[in-house]
């Protein structure tokens, strides 16, 4: 699907903007010698969340494309702590017992599939062929959301629905 409007206006949200696509944002900015000097050459760290599918290669032709500086060279860093996969093909089995367990839980709450933005580790499972899926029926706005902070905590309605969840899915995935 190629609905740039879509994309569009999900990108402006954002609780939706790393969860849409590749986006990559300059993090480290280093430049020059003195404050009363120009620079003479300058640095900048621009970190990258991939999609899985797209390889380094594509990432740094797409950042030099829209720098559009040639001078300008661009270099992945990331050496092993990163490698590309592929993402994980949605299995029927895998889906019929998400849509069971979240029926038992949540009653007539619709599941419909996401990408994550965080969930990185995944990554070098599905590079060895192992499917990876997050699977979560905890419910939370994103302004209470704080993963892996000092505050992250679930709300108590999410305990009993949660374990519903879970002493539904994890068996039906053993099998």
């Amino acid at each position: 699907m190629n609905d740039e409007a879509a994309v569009a206006t999900l990108r402006s949200s954002t609780g939706y903007v790393g969860k849409v696509g590749t986006t990559c944002v300059p993090t480290m900015v280093h430049g020059g010698h003195a404050v009363n000097a120009l620079p003479q050459r300058a640095t900048a760290n621009v970190n990258c969340r991939v999609f899985p599918g797209h390889t380094r290669a594509q990432i740094i032709a797409e950042l030099e494309k829209v720098a559009g500086v040639p001078e300008v060279k661009f270099s992945d860093v990331t050496g092993e702590t990163a490698t590309e996969s592929n993402a994980s093909p949605m299995r029927p089995d895998y889906l019929a017992a998400v849509d069971k367990a979240m029926a038992a839980s949540w009653p007539k709450v619709p599941v419909i599939p996401a990408q994550s933005s965080g969930a990185s580790d995944s990554m070098w499972y599905r590079a060895k062929g192992v499917p990876s899926y997050g699977i979560s029926p905890i419910f939370i706005k994103d302004s209470d959301d704080f993963s892996h902070g000092l505050n992250e905590r679930v709300e108590l309605r999410n305990i009993r629905p949660g374990l519903i969840y879970y002493f539904s899915l994890l068996p039906a995935l053993s099998k």
